[in-house]
Formats: structure tokens, C-alpha cells, sequence
């Protein structure tokens, strides 16, 4: 399983970050190619949050 690890930031205080980790379906060469657009579709829902980072690694997610 891939997880792939949000870094979350509120648009009203910029320094009030989390992280967040949602499971990939697919390999970690297809994460690092559409990690960004499965970043958005999370973040669609939340539009008082914006992406300051991602990344995708080996492991399971604790959000599966």
C-alpha cells in the first residue's frame, strides 16, 4: 500500500498545519505522478485549507 502525505495548512493562520495520510491505489512512481491531483480531490471539500507539501512513501496510510 502506498500512502500518500498531505501537509495541510489553514488559509486564516498559515502556521497552523497538519498532516494528513490518505491511501494510494497504485505505485509510488504513480503517486509521485498524480499525488498533486489526489491532493486536490482531497482538499475540494475543504476549501479553508490549502496544500503546502506532499509526498508518497511505502507503508500504510492510518486513513485507509
Amino acid at each position: 500500500m502506498i500512502a500518500l502525505t498531505l501537509i495541510v495548512c489553514l488559509n486564516a493562520a498559515p502556521a497552523d498545519c497538519r498532516l494528513e495520510d490518505v491511501a494510494f491505489d497504485g505505485s509510488i512512481m504513480q503517486c509521485a505522478l498524480f499525488g498533486q491531483a489526489a491532493a486536490a480531490d482531497q482538499l475540494k471539500a475543504r476549501p479553508k485549507w490549502h496544500l503546502k507539501r506532499y509526498r508518497c512513501r511505502a507503508g500504510r496510510s492510518t486513513n485507509a
